[in-house]
């Protein structure tokens, strides 16, 4: 199976580019907590979104990423294994932003392409429902039908993120990126998160969920 260009930088990339990358993705699929989830879910995941991106910024606050870790819920609630309840999207952010605070202690590819492949699979969800849950059905042989919307949207943001740093790569070597590329980062990654809300509102709307 071929691998996809994004995830193969993933497998190339630093201990600092895993933690910003994890950061990034975090930030993206935050927009379901902030939409979906109740306040002090949401207030958990701000907080430790300050960390991560803290920690992608080389500042010295792995007792703080692990405090925050440790205050994740882990218990199961209803709902949260059901794809057709809120729950499971809120479930689903807050284990991105639990993973991106483990990667910021403990740098690991595997967690990296997990969250790359949990952001889009939970944005294919949406883009089947606002797209009328159509089914797709593709014959052996033939060409994979192209992703919705917001799947391509997430795409576009991962090779933004591959691309500014492969720059950065260029100017600084191999250390870390500098302050400024976090920065720049985490706002494009911040602005698609509230890119995202308005079809996170649409599908509660189509699933007569009670926000």
């Amino acid at each position: 199976m071929e691998i996809s260009p994004e995830l193969q930088a993933i497998s190339n990339a630093s201990e600092s580019e895993l933690a910003l990358i994890c950061a990034a993705a975090a930030e993206r699929g935050a927009g379901f907590c902030r939409s979906l989830g109740r306040s002090e879910q949401s207030e958990w995941v701000a907080a430790s979104l300050g960390l991560v991106w803290a920690a992608a910024a080389g500042d010295s606050v792995q007792d703080e990423c692990a405090e925050a870790l440790d205050e994740l819920e882990l218990e199961s609630q209803d709902g949260e294994d059901d794809s057709s309840q809120p729950e499971f999207y809120v479930a689903q952010s807050m284990a991105l932003v639990g993973n991106a605070l483990a990667v910021s202690m403990r740098p690991s590819a595997v967690k990296a392409e997990m969250a790359i492949n949990t952001v889009r699979s939970l944005l294919s969800m949406l883009d089947f429902k606002v797209g009328g849950e159509k089914p797709v059905v593709v014959r052996y042989g033939d060409p994979s039908p192209p992703v919705g919307p917001l799947v391509q949207m997430e795409i576009d943001a991962e090779r933004e993120i591959i691309d500014v740093l492969a720059r950065e790569a260029t100017v600084s070597g191999q250390g870390a990126p500098r302050a400024s590329v976090v920065n720049r980062i985490q706002a494009s990654s911040t602005g698609f998160s509230e890119r995202l809300a308005p079809s996170i509102e649409e599908v509660a709307a189509l699933s007569n969920w009670e926000l």
